[in-house]
């Protein structure tokens, strides 16, 4: 474990700072892509003759076929929406440009809260006592979007006043363990990777890609107590408030940090994770 002092942090987002505590209904999620697409897509006059729902759920599948592939080839690349967006009109013989087919894929985002997610409950508390300490916050997450089109939601969930950058693997092209993202994540924070810690519940993507970098590690396990261990983990932790107690942070932080869970982690619902 490197020697310099901690100036950062860096957080995974699903499963680390929030998770999915109701799997979303798929169709309520198209339909609602629909109707936020509805005035875009008439505004350009194209002969679209299927539902907008039918289209939404027919880019999804080739997003995650995509996704399929790339994993089998063990690549690192992430499917392109705006690309599978324009393949999914070109198939019904509608032509539309680059633009507009970024302009579908920024007004399809739908806000988290629709899709079943929320915050740990010690999430908000531990990043308010790491900003006190003078620490940089950023998150980096694989999903297929940009940093900039989740700021909506960590407005609403009261993430914003502490993150000082986000980035996804949709800013890079590439996901976890890519190099990519990570190297986004430290250069918006203004710190080097032996300055700052990586937090995420994914070995191979969280743990290795941090770790590869040169940054320091800590492996959120969420209950999930049967796992091997991680080599690329420094520490492990369950719940976020953890973190307050390792040798990462200022003693008195450390000194102050609770000893009791927030998150029930004995009451059935490991699978969640």
């Amino acid at each position: 474990m490197g020697s310099e002092p901690v100036r950062a942090f860096v957080f995974d987002l699903g499963n680390t700072l929030w998770f999915e505590a109701v799997a979303p209904d798929l169709e309520r999620i198209f339909a609602l892509q629909a109707i936020a697409l509805a005035p875009l897509v008439d505004s350009w006059r194209i002969p679209l003759r299927e539902p907008l729902d039918v289209v939404a759920r027919d880019i999804w599948d080739a997003y995650f076929e995509g996704d399929r592939r790339e994993r089998d080839r063990g690549s690192l690349r992430e499917p392109s929406l705006p690309f599978l967006i324009r393949g999914a009109l070109a198939v019904r013989d509608i032509d539309i440009t680059p633009m507009q087919a970024e302009a579908w894929w920024r007004t399809a985002y739908l806000p988290v809260r629709e899709l079943g997610w929320q915050l740990y409950p010690d999430t908000l508390d531990v990043l308010r006592e790491l900003k006190t300490l003078g620490m940089r916050i950023a998150v980096n997450s694989t999903r297929p979007f940009t940093g900039d089109m989740l700021a909506g939601d960590f407005r609403e969930y009261g993430l914003a006043p502490y993150v000082d950058g986000i980035v996804c693997s949709g800013d890079t092209g590439f996901v976890k363990p890519h190099p990519s993202t990570f190297e986004l994540a430290l250069s918006r924070l203004g710190v080097p990777a032996a300055q700052a810690v990586m937090v995420g519940d994914d070995a191979a993507g969280d743990m290795a890609g941090g770790k590869r970098l040169g940054m320091r590690t800590v492996w959120k396990l969420n209950g999930r107590y049967d796992v091997r261990p991680c080599p690329d983990a420094d520490y492990a932790i369950h719940d976020l408030g953890e973190l307050l107690a390792l040798p990462l942070v200022e003693r008195s932080v450390r000194a102050a940090a609770s000893a009791e869970s927030l998150t029930p982690h004995e009451d059935g619902n490991a699978e969640r994770y």
